[in-house]
């Protein structure tokens, strides 16, 4: 790679954050070498933009990111703009089918959904528990009917992740029609719009700050990313990604996210960082 991309833009956890949640000092010290030469940085997540913010907020970081991409490409903040947009929203109805089928095969999981400054779930576990507080939420205890009402997306936590392939397989055979399924963490499956993805907003985003999709280096780790890492001129994948993300990905790290991988595969490629 010759030149600094115009725009990095990352996934949150198994990326540029460790399994403790945490950002190093090395991956905060990268993104403010990128920050000191004029590249634009952003985050893409699952997680709305309010999670993001917070997560934000304890990196302590003394500038703000240029772009956010929430909810799996739902939702765009663009701070160089000053827009945002919420797009690709789902019926309760089709949340309820999400969770009616899956239950229907046997499959075991807690559903859940954010809800403004609440993560509304059927059973409060202590991954659920611990998830809200490290988001800044509160974990609120609700029924299906509560949990049910027109959102960006359905998530359903499991106790184990060879729960979670099962799911995903199932839905590889038997996909839900108006959904589409996929696993962002070991223990969880979520349901969004099909149409949906991190790489959805992309090419406005391009278009908005007048640089290519060729200009743009996208980072992550698993499936939720893998459209976003093989729109974007260079793909990114973690060491810890899954296998399919590193089959999308142009590059894969040495190291993973608990050993600063991204940090170091980004000054290895332009010693000028």
């Amino acid at each position: 790679m010759k030149h600094l991309p115009k725009l990095v833009l990352c996934d949150i956890d198994g990326t540029i954050v460790n399994t403790n949640w945490d950002m190093t000092p090395a991956t905060r010290q990268l993104f403010m070498d990128l920050h000191d030469k004029g590249v634009w940085t952003g985050i893409a997540s699952g997680r709305p933009v309010d999670d993001i913010s917070f997560h934000i907020a304890k990196w302590d970081l003394p500038f703000e990111f240029d772009i956010l991409v929430g909810l799996n490409g739902c939702e765009v903040v663009n701070h160089i703009t000053g827009t945002s947009t919420l797009t690709h929203t789902l019926t309760g109805s089709q949340l309820r089918q999400a969770v009616d089928t899956m239950r229907q095969q046997g499959f075991e999981f807690i559903p859940f959904v954010y809800q403004g400054d609440r993560i509304v779930a059927e059973e409060i576990s202590e991954v659920i528990r611990t998830s809200a507080l490290k988001s800044g939420k509160t974990p609120v205890q609700g029924s299906l009917d509560e949990i049910c009402q027109d959102n960006a997306k359905i998530m359903l936590r499991t106790k184990e992740e060879a729960e979670t392939i099962r799911m995903e397989q199932y839905l590889a055979v038997h996909p839900i029609k108006g959904l589409k399924g996929f696993r962002t963490q070991p223990t969880l499956l979520e349901f969004a719009h099909p149409d949906i993805s991190k790489a959805v907003p992309l090419p406005q985003i391009a278009e908005d700050l007048h640089i290519s999709l060729e200009d743009i280096m996208a980072c992550g780790d698993t499936s939720n990313d893998n459209e976003m890492l093989k729109t974007a001129g260079i793909g990114v994948c973690l060491a810890n990604g899954t296998e399919d993300t590193k089959a999308c990905a142009d590059y894969v790290t040495k190291l993973d996210c608990d050993h600063d991988g991204l940090a170091a595969f980004l000054h290895e490629q332009y010693p000028e960082l």
